[in-house]
């Protein structure tokens, strides 16, 4: 073979590149869509479910004879048809009809979300399409393809059937027009009502039709199919059957179908007939002439199950990186060492998800043609025992084989079949990834934006990827706020332009989440106020500043330097939130002028009610009152009539282009004098540059807060620029002083 070259190589890697390229692009689009959005949305809402089916099944089926033995003598000799075959009845075997509901759910609120003028209810699409599902189940097997079986009948007919019906509710002739007075949700219920009835009489004349036509049911049509390969020998050599039998296990298993079960006769016809034959064979002292069978597929190709899934699971522990899927793998890892796989198939998914069609059906069929290789060419004995098929792998087989050969086989299919998986795990990560992001950047938009939705609630209640986001955040930051792990403070100086020394700091609350890292503070303010969390919050946060001033206060910080709380509008709800603000400072032995409160004036306050007096009783308690962002909130120059207010803080929306906007001066311009007549010291924020320093010297501000001193910092280092700043102001306060008195000796 000539060597290759150094660019045939690029070639080869540019066009492996453009090839993960059109794969990441495929598997995007598919993923993206709404149905398949809510297939895997409603695989995920019947995780509970497969994960107690799985679990039931595996301790059914231990491959242990003492367990065995035990559960035997405590339970009788029917003790499988007891607690975990409930188990079992009440997971897999109606896993098909919760799967039904769940993808017709989500299909509506899709739709709620494109059509918010017009709202269906998910919970009556998701009736049509369990009935839709019902009617097309086969009368002489009706629970029977209520499980695994049926889940493929299932996606299709709930698919079809919301489908159907958000068709129809759009088609006036159909609706049932009922008015009602309250919050009756009757009305919306009969005004659904007709185009429910219609979708469900299509697919009864469509299930009747089909049978009258084709004889036989959906689900036994489409186990025909399945079989047609294998019906008129069309794969002479058992290696032939074998493959094609390995690949439409896989597909089936893919599309939601239970393989093994729609394959069930050509097993028995073909593997297991080949099985008996090496018997007969072997009992005559004959060699065996049949290498794949039912019990080499078990040994050396469906190790973990199906898709040989242990590699899956191991090549994620490996390469992945993303923590829901590494999460997903330790729960799924110890039923898979059993073969148990259902809970990754249903978890991750595998399912109908187009990021690892490729490796579930490819692993299985390269590692049937090496197991095969490897046995016609003697480098490992014909597996003739069949050992429970919960046995572990490397266990299996070495039982299967009596020679540590085919442990060596297993561990190098396991070993292939990892480093197949794993670059498709990568872009699975990536693809994750992208779409964390994506929740993430919506999320800090919606936090940002002061708008709420019907109940009032910003994103918790949101039916989307990022009400996912906002509802797990939300679940971590109580977590956080109990153990302190990740939720810190940082403070950012306010500094006096004119003598440059640090009169202040604002505290910030800041959180690292052990996995998307630094939270922004909107979101943490956001996901509070929405979880109801936020006057705990609140108190943390105060307590933490509290504790911080007394700490530098020790350490030589002057009495006049004030440290900043912020306090939002609903702790502003809080009767007797003044008290505990004053009990927190006194617990801490801090003299009134250590502590102000900030409320932020993006939120609306009502200076009619509740907020006014709570805000009046925080003032006559001596804390002094900042309004911060002021300047892109609800009512600015209403809130300096009705608050006692002490600081006016400018929002960056006036200050950040005050050098060059000539409008955004003047309204400075307006501010201070406004300020100057009342009374009220003015800080401006995100002071960056120089030349904004000096226009807003000639406007009339001298606090600023910004990058351009400093960016926020934890307490010690807070604490240092503070000292370092103000000892260098004294420095040359001191060197004018003594020039000053020189001059004048001189004169």
């Amino acid at each position: 073979m000539p060597p290759i070259s150094a660019s045939h190589s690029l070639r080869l890697a540019y066009s492996s590149r453009l090839m993960e390229k059109f794969y990441v692009w495929m598997t995007q689009t598919w993923a993206v869509s709404s149905t398949m959005h809510a297939i895997r949305n409603g695989f995920l809402l019947c995780l509970p479910l497969v994960v107690a089916g799985a679990l039931a099944v595996l301790c059914n089926n231990l491959p242990f004879p003492a367990y065995q033995a035990a559960m035997q003598t405590l339970f009788g000799v029917n003790w499988r048809q007891g607690l975990f075959a409930l188990i079992w009845q009440g997971s897999f075997g109606l896993l098909s009809l919760p799967m039904t509901i769940g993808i017709a759910y989500n299909l509506v609120l899709a739709h709620n979300r494109e059509n918010p003028l017009a709202p269906v209810s998910p919970a009556m699409a998701g009736m049509v399409a369990f009935g839709a599902f019902a009617i097309l189940l086969p009368p002489e097997d009706i629970l029977g393809h209520m499980g695994v079986q049926g889940l493929f009948v299932g996606i299709l007919a709930s698919v079809a059937a919301t489908r159907l019906f958000l068709r129809l509710v759009t088609v006036k002739a159909l609706q049932m027009q009922i008015y009602s007075e309250g919050m009756d949700s009757a009305p919306q219920a009969f005004a659904n009502l007709i185009a429910g009835l219609a979708a469900l009489f299509v697919f009864a004349v469509v299930g009747i039709g089909f049978r009258a036509v084709f004889g036989v049911s959906v689900h036994e049509a489409i186990r025909e199919l399945v079989l047609f390969p294998f019906q008129f020998g069309l794969f002479h050599s058992l290696l032939g059957s074998g493959v094609v039998y390995v690949f439409a296990t896989h597909l089936c298993w893919f599309f939601g179908l239970h393989g093994p079960n729609l394959l069930d006769p050509a097993t028995h016809d073909i593997f297991e007939a080949a099985t008996q034959a090496n018997l007969a064979a072997q009992a005559q002292g004959l060699s065996a002439p049949y290498i794949v069978t039912k019990n080499f597929l078990d040994i050396f190709v469906f190790m973990g199950g199906a898709g040989t899934s242990i590699c899956l699971l191991a090549a994620i522990l490996i390469a992945s990186r993303n923590h829901s899927s590494r999460r997903m793998a330790k729960i799924s890892i110890v039923p898979g060492l059993f073969n148990i796989n259902e809970i990754v198939l249903f978890g991750l998914p595998v399912i109908l998800n187009p990021v690892f069609l490729v490796p579930f059906l490819l692993t299985p069929i390269i590692l049937t043609l090496v197991s095969f290789l490897a046995i016609r060419w003697g480098f490992v004995p014909l597996p003739t025992l069949a050992p429970e098929w919960t046995t572990p792998p490397l266990l299996g087989g070495f039982v299967a084989t009596q020679s540590v050969a085919g442990v060596f086989l297993q561990v190098f299919n396991l070993t292939l079949g990892t480093l197949i998986y794993m670059p498709f795990v990568k872009i699975s990560d990536r693809l994750k990834t992208e779409r964390q992001n994506e929740a993430r950047r919506k999320l800090m938009e919606i936090a940002c934006n002061n708008s709420v939705g019907p109940s009032g609630k910003k994103c918790l209640d949101r039916d989307d990827e990022v009400g996912a986001l906002a509802r797990n955040l939300a679940h971590e930051l109580e977590i956080a706020m109990e153990t302190g792990d990740g939720l810190y403070l940082e403070y950012q100086p306010l500094v006096d332009g004119r003598t440059r020394r640090v009169v202040g700091a604002e505290a910030l609350v800041r959180w690292r989440h052990p996995v998307f890292g630094p939270v922004p503070a909107p979101v943490i303010v956001a996901i509070s106020e929405d979880g109801e969390f936020i006057r705990t919050l609140g108190l943390w946060v105060l307590n933490e500043a509290c504790a911080e001033r007394a700490r530098w206060q020790t350490e030589g910080l002057s009495a006049d330097f004030k440290t900043s709380v912020n306090v939002s509008a609903r702790q502003l709800d809080d009767e007797n939130l003044p008290e505990k603000i004053a009990r927190c400072r006194d617990h801490h032995h801090l003299s009134r002028p250590m502590i102000g409160i900030e409320v932020t004036e993006s939120v609306a306050l009502d200076p009619d009610a509740m907020h006014n007096r709570i805000l009046t009783r925080l003032h006559e308690l001596g804390f002094a009152i900042s309004i911060d962002d002021f300047g892109m909130g609800h009512s600015s120059l209403v809130y300096l009539k009705y608050f006692p207010v002490n600081v006016l803080k400018i929002d960056k929306v006036l200050s950040k282009d005050v050098a060059s906007s000539k409008i955004s001066a003047e309204v400075i311009a307006t501010i201070v004098e406004l300020c100057r007549a009342l009374e009220i010291k003015i800080v401006v924020e995100f002071v960056e540059n120089q030349e904004q320093i000096d226009c807003l010297h000639t406007l009339g501000c001298h606090i600023f807060q910004g990058y351009f001193y400093s960016p926020p910092l934890r307490g010690d280092n807070m604490l240092a620029y503070a000292l370092g700043m103000n000892a260098a102001a004294d420095a040359r306060e001191q060197e004018r002083d003594a020039s000053a008195d020189q001059d004048a000796g001189t004169t």
